[in-house]
């Protein structure tokens, strides 16, 4: 990567002139050159802590690799093939939906919580399994995300949340009904 812009090969980048390619470290270092030109120590800091950030993200990749191989439970949904696991680890999620599963199940096995996310594809709606889940769990605090993609149950942003008591595999089979 280091010498695809070193070497200005950037340029071959599918739709280079994007905004997005301006967001890693590269674009940000340049811009911490501007903003503390006289004080390079700062820049050299800053560029540490973002480095620690991508190295513990890097940490929790290979820690969910693990866990979705050791621990998954595919499933088969009418939009496509889905994954169950138990982990504390939120980056799962976002791995095993990159490897093709269109709906992930993630039950935190220290706070209880159940996040159920899907892939942002218009075809799929999770209202009916949040219906469902409300329905046979009433206790339980369940929320439907807007974009009808995600229902959670249990959230560091909401202290009052009752967990489900519903073990992962029942989850799973509500989610096969649908």
């Amino acid at each position: 990567m280091v010498n695809e812009i070193d070497h200005f090969r950037e340029v071959f980048f599918p739709n280079p002139t994007a905004d997005f390619w301006n967001m890693g470290l590269v674009s940000q270092i340049d811009g911490w050159r501007l903003l503390y030109a006289d004080n390079p120590i700062q820049i050299v800091e800053l560029g540490m802590k973002a480095l620690d950030g991508i190295y513990k993200l890097f940490q929790n990749k290979v820690w969910a690799e693990k866990d979705i191989k050791e621990k998954g439970q595919e499933f088969t949904t009418k939009w496509g093939k889905g994954l169950g696991l138990e982990t504390i680890n939120d980056e799962a999620v976002h791995l095993a939906q990159k490897m093709g599963y269109v709906i992930v199940v993630r039950k935190d096995p220290k706070k209880g919580y159940l996040r159920i996310k899907s892939l942002p594809k218009e075809e799929i709606d999770l209202t009916n399994l949040y219906d469902t889940l409300k329905k046979d769990e009433p206790e339980a605090t369940w929320f439907l995300h807007a974009s009808r993609h995600m229902v959670l149950n249990g959230s560091s942003k909401n202290p009052d949340m009752r967990p489900s008591k519903r073990p992962l595999l029942e989850i799973i089979e509500a989610i096969e009904k649908i």
